[in-house]
């Protein structure tokens, strides 16, 4: 009695081994499949669609409506969206769009000629780290690819048109015991249309196919056609009322180095890349001096850019009201003002709204750093009195020494309300931020102006 007790026993166990392991086999199965479906959803969210189109024209026919459509397919963005797939950072932080899409004509085994399209999308990105700033790249959504495609495909209708129009008349039939005015022919059909007819290998006449579905499918090409052409304009338009800055500086080769300082040996900043474009600050001999994107600054080489037509070498004219700086013999000028976002690092203004002064030295070419912090203040204390009230409100007021030895000094609108109380001397320079700070320390290279006030 007691073996088959035994028995059953082991059964038992065995029983719910059998469980446990089926179980456990399960849960691998569930966890496999769902990180294949990650894998799945991962890879469905990066665009490797490659976007081609086949013709059955001979090779040089297509390579000739390629080189037509080339130079076409290419340009500036006025928007990015709808054209890229967006990326971790929205695409407001992104500006300067621009695009190029590549042509290839690759032969195919079938008798026809494969184009491929790709398209290349790079944008100025504004971090709210000055050194994180440049430009990247962006991926297509392939828009530009199929918009580039379409304009192959209309140039291989024009030049088969104007080829030869009876080749047309000859590849038309219609469909058997069907009326002569049934059909379609070149009169009564655009490039596009006729092109989408004859030369796509999808859609070619056969006496199987009713005049209805032909008729269908002209009426289907005929408005696309119309609404790419709606949309064309539309960016046209857009094009034409962006105003074109005329004091911007063009990067003539890749990976060019943007210096601190106008001197060799200097430190770089960042490198840019052909056709990356700044604004034009000045030009001092043979280095021209560039903004970077919000308050950071730097110098190339002049003979690594290219300057805009007409160029002459003085600061451009600003779209903001210049401010008259001091009245005598002040050894510094206004150049330009502007409200735009902090790029420094200091915590008190870092990504706040700020007014940004570029001065420039006047007529004394050595300065020291009493004379920057007597300046400085007279502009903290003239713009605090006109920007106090502004809308949008700015957060600080930042004074740009755009010389051979530069520096920066910033300070909030709390601290201004201060000096405009009465606070003077070392109590209000603590509360500032002196960039950096060697340049304004009390030590001067040149001596004072006698009764000089050196705070």
């Amino acid at each position: 009695m007691g073996s088959p007790g035994a028995g059953g026993a082991a059964a038992v166990t065995r029983n719910q081994q059998s469980k446990r392991i089926a179980g456990g086999l399960t849960k691998v199965f569930i966890i496999a499949g769902y990180a294949v479906g990650l894998v799945i959803a991962a890879s469905a969210q990066t665009p490797t669609e490659t976007y081609q189109r086949a013709f059955p024209n001979s090779p040089d026919m297509i390579q000739t409506a390629v080189h037509t459509v080339q130079p076409l397919v290419r340009g500036r963005l006025p928007i990015l969206d709808g054209f890229v797939v967006p990326q971790d950072q929205p695409l407001e932080s992104y500006s300067r769009g621009y695009y190029e899409c590549t042509l290839q004509v690759l032969p195919s085994g079938s008798g026809q000629t494969i184009v491929r399209a790709v398209a290349k999308v790079t944008a100025w990105y504004t971090d709210p780290e000055a050194s994180r700033s440049g430009y990247r790249v962006l991926p297509s959504n392939g828009r530009l690819e199929t918009d580039a495609l379409d304009r192959v495909e209309e140039a291989v209708a024009d030049l088969s048109v104007a080829g030869s129009s009876g080749a047309y008349s000859s590849s038309i039939k219609p469909a058997p015991d069907s009326p002569p005015t049934g059909g379609i022919s070149p009169s009564s059909a655009n490039p596009r249309a006729l092109h989408d007819a004859v030369a796509t290998p999808a859609t070619n006449f056969s006496s199987s196919e009713s005049i209805e579905t032909i008729r269908s499918r002209r009426e289907a090409n005929e408005k696309k056609a119309i609404e790419l052409a709606s949309e064309e304009k539309n960016l046209e338009e857009i094009l034409h009322n962006q105003a074109r800055p005329t004091d911007l500086v063009a990067v003539k080769r890749n990976s060019t180095p943007i210096y601190a300082k106008p001197v060799e040996g200097a430190p770089v900043l960042m490198s840019a890349d052909a056709h990356d474009e700044f604004q034009i600050l000045g030009i001092e001999g043979t280095w021209v001096h560039v903004q970077i994107s919000g308050a950071s600054r730097g110098w190339m080489r002049r003979t690594q850019v290219s300057l805009p037509s007409g160029y002459g070498g003085v600061v451009a004219a600003s779209a903001e009201p210049r401010v008259a700086g001091p009245i005598g013999s002040s050894p510094f000028k206004v150049e330009k003002e502007e409200n735009t976002a902090f790029g420094g690092k200091w915590a008190a203004l870092a990504g706040k709204n700020v007014r940004v002064v570029w001065v420039a030295p006047s007529s004394e070419p050595l300065t020291n750093a009493a004379q920057k912090k007597s300046f400085a203040k007279e502009m903290f204390l003239k713009v605090y009195s006109d920007q106090k009230t502004a809308t949008p409100p700015i957060e600080g007021v930042v004074v740009l020494f755009d010389s051979a030895d530069g520096g920066q000094v910033a300070a909030t609108m709390a601290s201004l309300q201060q000096l405009e109380n009465g606070l003077i001397g070392p109590a209000f320079w603590k509360q500032c931020s002196l960039d950096p700070p060697d340049l304004f320390e009390d030590s001067s290279k040149t001596p004072a102006k006698s009764g000089e006030r050196t705070n």
